[in-house]
């Protein structure tokens, strides 16, 4: 069954207001407001509060603009103009042409060009003045830093001809002296005849055997100055504290009772060796030390407190500084007397050697295991925290020609051996003997190279390798002792650097150059462009004769390569090695 109606559809369409708009006054075209186009406004949400700001609004204004006109007066002829007013007169007329070439928008615009030009110019001609300035002043400075460096570097060498202090400043010596009595010798072979030749070589020979003296006793000198700061060594050792790397790399210090016990200990020697005090505090210094020592009954303490008696003795009678001295020897001990003294005294009966032996060192070196100054049983119970000892050397290597057990860094070592077998004593004596090499210029010029192959962190461990006797053979023999370029002969002037920059340095790529030829050198990208083929040939040539000399070198650097970058200048704990640590079999 199906029903038939009729339905009706309503119109339920919003009739959107009229919110405004415009007219056209000719077409009569009317435009609205785009919101009227688009949907009604959306119902306000729970607490919240909308206010309509739309309005409309009517205005129908006429405007008139302002006109001046001037003031009629009863003449047609005659008038009051006003300010405003212009008169025109007419012109003839002139074409775009005409008037483009009366305005000369172009000539203007040439002018402002051509004006900004020059002072863009000046501008720019100021600029580089001021940096030319800058750079010629800079060039100035470089120079006179070099020249104050060059001069520094002699000074420094005049003052260690006259206070010389290590082998490098007796070699030195040695090699002036040899070369001052070259030169005398050539010059009396040039001037007289064979009598007149003899004599001269007989003052020559006595006064190089004068210089040689004077040369002897600054080294027994030295070597005496050496073995005071060796005295007191196993002091010294024990006064630094203890120093790590712990967490987060922050450095920690530790301060035992052994370390402030060795500072008081050096604190009474360096009074005992202060002379220069009046006789009043002299005395009391004595007199606390001898307090010091009352409560030790040791034969070591004894014979101290019996030396101190007599100095106090003479110092209170008001003796004189010379008839001192034989004391304060005897209380300021050295220490290689305590080391040899017992063996000497079997060999001699001098009084002396054996008096020495019991000095204020020796109580200090012996002090830890006295156990006369307290009856406690658990007095010594632990002497290892007491006893004042240079640490053992834990690499340790015979030398075949003293015949020393001494430390594996007393060894000479360059890049031509194979093994090592002779101590830097035994080497400078048998060197001295043969010749006088002066290796602190090689010494300089390898440090040279070696601050260059840091700064460019090079990963070759050759120039590391290397040694003075090595450079000195790289420099004389190879490179003949003078610039590849400018055959300059000046040691004090000259460089070894790369020959390809891009390469590491080696014995087989560098090349001798003074500074300033060096510094150009190492700007240079293509060198065949600027060295003609013979030196380069040349070059090479001493690069092969330096692979072929230098070819063990070569074979350890695979072994140490990248190893001297890894090298870290940190505080690292290493424990004291004692004689308990040893097997003896």
């Amino acid at each position: 069954m199906v029903c038939c109606g009729s339905i009706e559809v309503e119109d339920q369409r919003i009739k959107k207001p009229y919110l405004g708009g415009w007219k056209h006054k000719f077409t009569q075209t009317e435009y609205l407001n785009a919101e009227s186009q688009t949907d009604p406004p959306k119902k306000p949400e729970i607490e919240k509060c909308s206010k309509g700001v739309q309005y409309i609004s009517w205005s129908d204004v006429c405007t008139q603009t302002p006109c001046d006109h001037p003031t009629q007066m009863w003449r047609s002829d005659y008038f009051i103009s006003s300010e405003s007013d212009k008169y025109i007169t007419s012109k003839p007329y002139e074409t775009y042409e005409e008037m483009m070439k009366r305005l000369d928008y172009d000539g203007k615009a040439r002018i402002i060009q051509r004006n900004y030009r020059v002072y863009k110019l000046l501008k720019y001609i100021k600029e580089y003045a001021r940096q030319y300035r800058e750079l010629v002043k800079g060039c100035k400075l470089y120079e006179a830093e070099k020249i104050m460096l060059y001069r520094k570097r002699h000074q420094q060498e005049i003052l260690r001809r006259m206070n010389p202090r290590t082998r490098l400043d007796f070699d030195l010596l040695y090699d002036l002296v040899e070369k001052w009595r070259r030169d005398r010798l050539e010059c009396a072979k040039l001037r007289f005849f064979r009598p007149a030749r003899c004599a001269e070589n007989h003052r020559i020979l006595e006064k190089t055997i004068e210089m040689l003296n004077v040369i002897d006793e600054k080294r027994q000198a030295v070597k005496r100055r050496y073995r005071k700061q060796k005295l007191v060594k196993f002091v010294t050792v024990n006064c630094k504290p203890i120093l790590w790397n712990g967490c987060k790399n922050k450095l920690l210090e530790m301060d035992t009772m052994r370390n402030q016990k060795a500072r008081e200990l050096k604190m009474i020697y360096d009074s005992l060796m202060n002379y220069n005090v009046t006789r009043g505090e002299r005395i009391e210094m004595l007199t606390m030390l001898k307090k010091s020592l009352e409560m030790h009954n040791c034969v070591p303490a004894f014979h101290l407190i019996r030396l101190l008696d007599e100095e106090l003795t003479y110092l209170a009678r008001e003796m004189k500084s010379m008839s001192l001295g034989y004391f304060r020897e005897r209380i300021e001990i050295l220490a290689w007397t305590f080391q040899v003294g017992r063996r000497i005294a079997n060999k001699t009966s001098s009084f002396l050697l054996f008096d020495d032996a019991d000095s204020y060192l020796k109580f200090l070196r012996t002090s830890h295991s006295c156990c006369c100054a307290n009856n406690d049983r658990d007095f010594c119970k632990n002497v290892d925290d007491e006893k004042l000892r240079e640490p053992i050397e834990p690499t340790t290597k015979l030398c075949h020609s003293c015949l020393k057990l001494l430390p594996i860094r007393q060894f000479t070592t360059h890049g031509r051996m194979k093994r090592l077998s002779t101590c830097v004593g035994c080497t400078w004596l048998r060197e001295r003997n043969i010749r006088h090499v002066n290796y602190d210029p090689y010494v300089f010029l390898l440090d040279c190279v070696r601050r260059e192959e840091i700064k460019r962190r090079s990963p070759s461990a050759i120039a590391f390798m290397m040694q003075k006797q090595d450079m000195c053979h790289l420099v004389n023999n190879i490179w003949h002792g003078q610039s590849v370029v400018s055959e300059n002969r000046d040691l004090f002037l000259l460089r070894i650097v790369r020959y390809d920059v891009n390469e590491e340095w080696s014995p087989w790529n560098c090349m001798l150059l003074t500074e300033d030829e060096a510094d150009v050198h190492c700007r240079i990208k293509n060198l065949a462009d600027v060295y003609s083929k013979p030196l380069i040939e040349k070059i090479l040539l001493s690069h092969q004769l330096a692979k072929n000399q230098f070819k063990h070198l070569r074979q350890f650097e695979k072994e140490f390569r990248e190893k001297f970058h890894k090298i870290e200048d940190k505080a690292i704990y290493k424990r004291a090695i004692k004689v308990d640590d040893y097997i003896f079999t």
